[in-house]
């Protein structure tokens, strides 16, 4: 049995997608399976992904009917075995020595997650921008002992890597056909794991900048956001530690959601744009009242605290004229 699953979720990125087999394939540590999940690709990515197939007995390639991200992911996860589980975006490519420090710093504190730094790298100029984690190396955290994990870690999945039984003793899986998954995952993992850690090195190359990417765009699966939010309250509360965590999740849910209210500057739609800014904020006045006055800084950029007031973000919107910004 492999101490490490690494699933790769794979749909139409025969472009990028060699360059992230051989950065798993070149990996110092060696004891892992590559689970490869074609989710329904048009393009030659099935074929790519067969013949690294045929070199390497560590690979298995599944293929599925296209379902989405989370749907792949969740294919993985039936036919992984290993103790540890990684997830990689096939438009992306791990540091050489990601596996081996990461592992390394599981077996040193028996953790169930770790937490890495990463590059967000820009194919366009080949700059590539370290974003850090604030929390220390060598600690061992929880969310229980430090709250401010809830607003210091980053939503996505690919930046950690977890213990596989986090998902399978408490039946969590990535939501099916959403937008946001991570949001929706990702701290419900968090309050259910005992020990964390970091390793304070960037070990990932996320893409920020792939032509077709549609996280900046603004359409009608904004609204998965407010879908992702409700998951993971909803979870805190049945595990009685909704209260507890009350200021944190404010938080996170609000630079979300603000976040995605971001994207309505590119829509031309008023109504549309209208209808979701009220949505987004009867949500958050229903769970916390008092908003957007929290406990940490949900307004980190400098004209957040527009999109943090509905009144103002609407009349800014229309004083602008849906222009891009």
């Amino acid at each position: 049995m492999p101490e490490v699953s690494v699933v790769v979720p794979i749909y139409n990125v025969a472009e990028y997608l060699p360059k992230c087999i051989d950065s798993i394939l070149a990996q110092t540590y060696p004891d892992y399976e590559l689970i490869l999940v074609n989710d329904g690709s048009k393009d030659s990515s099935p074929e790519i992904a067969e013949d690294y197939a045929k070199k390497d007995s560590r690979i298995r390639v599944i293929h599925k009917p296209n379902g989405g991200l989370s749907d792949a992911r969740n294919e993985g996860m039936k036919y992984a075995s290993g103790k540890y589980i990684s997830f990689i975006d096939s438009d992306d490519f791990i540091e050489p020595d990601m596996l081996e420090k990461c592992v390394s710093a599981m077996h040193a504190s028996d953790a169930d997650m770790v937490i890495f730094d990463y590059f967000q790298y820009y194919q366009a100029t080949g700059k590539k921008e370290v974003i850090t984690n604030r929390f220390e190396e060598g600690k061992v955290y929880s969310l229980s002992d430090t709250p401010e994990l809830l607003t210091g870690i980053a939503n996505a999945a690919w930046n950690k890597i977890y213990r596989r039984s986090l998902f399978t003793d408490n039946d969590i899986i990535y939501p099916w056909g959403c937008l946001y998954e991570d949001l929706g995952t990702t701290y419900r993992l968090l309050a259910r794991a005992k020990k964390v850690v970091f390793v304070n090195a960037p070990l990932y190359d996320y893409l920020k900048d792939r032509p077709g990417n549609i996280t900046g765009e603004f359409n009608m699966r904004a609204y998965h956001v407010l879908d992702m939010v409700k998951i993971t309250l909803d979870d805190y509360k049945k595990l009685g530690i909704y209260e507890k965590y009350y200021e944190e999740l404010k938080f996170l849910a609000g630079v979300n959601i603000l976040e995605c209210l971001k994207k309505t500057r590119t829509c031309t739609d008023r109504n549309l744009v209208d209808e979701y800014i009220d949505v987004c904020f009867w949500d958050l006045k229903q769970n916390w009242p008092e908003f957007p006055k929290c406990r940490y800084p949900i307004c980190r950029e400098k004209y957040d605290w527009i999109y943090a007031h509905k009144g103002l973000l609407k009349l800014y919107l229309r004083l602008r004229g849906g222009r891009n910004a």
